[in-house]
């Protein structure tokens, strides 16, 4: 075997070698003077009998294949390296890229990273039982198969950087087969001691003609150069009518023209190829074409899709960097190898997101630009989501920045002294999302029945504005092709997050939602302290009217946003929408940093409707009735109803009762309501919900379908004198309801306070 010189990490793995299955004998060389090792391992290969008689496979791989492994004088932190016998069929694929210059048998790629990470996971056996799988798929000509995908040609080294979009590129790969010239931006950056990278970005909607291409190039630094030029795309033209497919795999070994010449041969599109070279070289020789980066990209259809790519187009960039003379129009010159790295797209956004590519981009509307607004937009642009439409009226101001999703510009004093909606459809347009955009009020633009129509092809509309009123307005507003509305904001100075979804045809719609989260709010101890009693301190940030905004560090704006913006894309991302309504609400723990998210289901209210007016009921609530009217059969029963009363949509909205009290008399004939612990039961209902739930009224039942009586019309007239907006009295029948609403007129009105007046 070895010397005493081998070290025990190397002796360890021949060790290892001659127990594997698979190899039948290991011979090692001594230790050459870079300190490396060279062991020789003959593989077996489990061939089929028909092949085993041969002792090879019609593919060229033999029963005992010769492998030579060389053990670096680092190792294990060192990656071995496997060489196959010089002749190899170099047209296997997964073959490392060697440049010809170098005189290497050809390398076997038998891991994606380094197999020095291999072997610390598995082990040095790990690593055998890889190279023997490698063989024995050679020999079966499996090492590219539908199953896995066609792995793309391995470049180990890279000189420059493609930015593309591959799906726009690929769409170049037409049946005429061509050598498309599209725009180029690039930059040139100097590495010191000769060597220099190039990046270049392609602009495949714009086509050049060579002969006017207006290549330039200018100076950014001192070692950083700026440029304009062109790059080729080349196809191959379909064949008999079907599509050119090219199903040898060749490893990366192109340096030169000549070798750039030959591989447009073997992917067939050499003769376009060589036309457009020999025009640009002509060009450039006569000192008409200023010499440039020229990216070759061919574009080679192969048998089956890519490896993690739904596309069987392959992108193989190259990059000759033109220099004045005479050399490219002799087909001589050095070419660079290119890395392919995706452009900015809807679909690179969607992959790096984990989501699915195929799905559509749903329309859908943002309104108010500000910083909930512009995070959630930027978030869901991130994921190819962001909006389509947005709406805000207001402009940019200094200190928006603290805790807007956009930057200021360095050089700008104040920021950029635009309106919201202009400054962030531009940076979507950075996404290649750019969103329609109008400067207005949100109410006008609901208003108006253009707005409406603009607004009924939305999948979902999501107000960022926290306005209640906007709320009120677009939750009872008529809509002939009503879109889906979503509340999306912070409460409680930005410790509590909100979302909230409506149901189909607005029922529940955003109001009804809202009182929901009251309810909902001041049954959580902790929520209600935060929503309820928190005093949102604002501080001056100018001088003048309206310069006020409440204090909150971006980061714990930004850690609720995310959560918004999260739960908006899981809606939009949603195959159908559901019927009922649904809560979100998150909010930041005492820790500072974790947080607690709840959701709700809402359910569509039970509508009433009487004139204007409407009475919309929680099926809950309603439940609770039927079972109190189930408990007393054949008497008359009731209590008080919880909620709001919204004025713009002239709408009660039931979601809680108070038990009737305990002196209340429930007879066949009516139902009067005590008032034993009925103050303090009210008391602790503000108190909870912060006033922002109350006492609408009272319900009772009815045994037959029925109106208010006199007597329920004269009771409600007397219980208006004492609350500032209308009284209601819901009347339960076995049918439904029916109501009856008072509120004090403008007699009533004055004379109580004449009555006041004279206390």
């Amino acid at each position: 075997m070895a010397d005493a010189t081998i070290a025990p990490a190397v002796l360890r793995a021949l060790r290892i070698s001659t127990a594997h299955p698979a190899v039948r004998a290991v011979r090692v060389e001594e230790s050459h003077e870079d300190g490396s090792v060279w062991a020789e391992l003959d593989i077996a290969q489990e061939l089929p009998s028909a092949w085993r008689v041969a002792g090879v496979s019609p593919s060229g791989v033999r029963s005992i294949e010769s492998v030579t492994i060389r053990f670096p004088s680092d190792f294990p932190r060192g990656s071995p390296r496997a060489f196959l016998r010089a002749d190899f069929d170099r047209t296997h694929p997964h073959l490392l890229p060697v440049p010809k210059s170098l005189g290497l048998p050809p390398q076997p790629c038998v891991v994606q990273a380094f197999p020095s990470e291999l072997i610390q996971a598995r082990g040095f056996s790990g690593y055998l039982d890889q190279l023997a799988d490698w063989l024995d798929k050679a020999a079966m000509l499996q090492l590219n198969n539908p199953q896995h995908g066609w792995e793309p040609v391995r470049r180990n080294r890279v000189d420059d950087e493609i930015i593309l979009d591959p799906d726009v590129i690929r769409e170049l790969a037409v049946p005429s087969g061509e050598c498309v010239v599209v725009a180029t931006d690039y930059l040139r950056f100097d590495l010191g001691d000769g060597k220099r990278m190039m990046r270049v970005a392609l602009n495949p909607a714009v086509r050049v003609d060579p002969a006017k291409a207006q290549c330039s190039e200018s100076k950014v630094s001192e070692t950083t150069a700026r440029g304009r030029g062109i790059a080729l795309v080349v196809s191959a033209p379909d064949s008999n009518g079907a599509p050119t497919v090219i199903d040898t795999a060749v490893p990366e070994d192109v340096e030169t023209v000549e070798d750039l010449m030959h591989r447009a041969t073997l992917y067939r599109c050499a003769q376009i190829l060589r036309a457009k070279l020999d025009h640009i070289a002509f060009r450039l020789d006569q000192g008409r074409f200023q010499a440039c980066p020229l990216p070759v990209i061919f574009l080679v259809r192969r048998p089956f899709a890519l490896v993690g790519s739904t596309s069987s187009i392959e992108i193989c960039p190259y990059l000759l960097d033109l220099e004045p003379g005479g050399d490219l129009l002799r087909g001589i010159g050095h070419v660079r190898l290119c890395g392919v790295r995706d452009d900015i797209s809807v679909n690179l956004l969607r992959r790096a997101s984990g989501d699915p590519v195929e799905a559509d981009r749903p329309r859908w509307a943002l309104l108010g630009c500000g910083s909930v607004g512009s995070k959630i937009a930027v978030h869901a642009a991130r994921r190819g989501l962001g909006p389509t439409d947005m709406v805000d009226r207001a402009t940019m101001a200094p200190h928006n920045y603290a805790r807007h999703a956009l930057l200021p510009e360095p050089d700008v004093r104040g920021g950029a002294m635009a309106y919201k909606a202009q400054v962030l459809a531009h940076t979507l347009l950075g996404f290649r999302q750019e969103p329609r955009f109008e400067i207005g009020s949100v109410e006008e633009l609901c208003a108006s029945a253009e707005g409406r129509v603009e607004l009924g092809d939305c999948r979902l509309v999501v107000n960022t504005t926290g306005s209640s009123l906007l709320r009120e307005v677009v939750s009872f507003r008529e809509w002939e092709a009503r879109p889906r509305f979503a509340d999306a904001h912070l409460l409680g100075a930005g410790s509590v997050a909100y979302a909230a979804f409506e149901g189909v045809n607005g029922n529940p719609n955003l109001s009804d939602l809202a009182a929901e989260s009251y309810r909902i709010l001041a049954k959580d101890e902790g929520l209600r302290s935060s929503v309820f009693s928190a005093e949102a301190q604002a501080i001056d940030i100018g001088q003048g009217c309206g310069a006020l905004t409440f204090p909150m560090p971006d980061d714990r704006l930004s850690a609720l946003a995310a959560g918004l913006a999260q739960t908006v894309c899981g809606y939009l991302r949603r195959d159908e929408a559901p019927e009922q309504g649904t809560l979100r609400v998150g909010h930041i723990l005492s820790d500072g940093l974790s947080q607690s998210w709840t959701s709700a289901e809402i359910e569509p209210r039970i509508v009433v409707r009487s004139g204007a007016v409407e009475v919309r009921i929680s099926p809950r609530v309603d439940s609770e009735i039927r079972a109190a009217i189930a408990a007393r059969p054949g008497v008359e029963t009731g209590g008080v109803i919880v909620g709001r009363y919204s004025q713009v949509g002239e709408a009660f909205q039931i979601v809680d009762l108070l038990p009737a009290p305990p002196d209340s008399v429930f007879s066949a004939e009516r139902f009067v309501l005590g008032v034993q612990g009925l103050r303090q039961s009210v008391r602790q209902l503000l108190e909870e919900s912060g006033g922002s739930l109350y006492v609408l009224g009272t319900w009772h039942n009815h045994l037959v379908p029925s109106g208010p009586s006199a007597l329920d019309a004269a009771t409600a007239a007397r219980l208006a004198l004492r609350q500032f907006f209308p009284v209601l009295m819901l009347i339960a029948h076995p049918e439904g309801y029916s109501f009856f609403s008072a509120e004090l007129g403008a007699q009533a009105f004055s004379a109580l306070a004449m009555e006041r007046v004279a206390e």
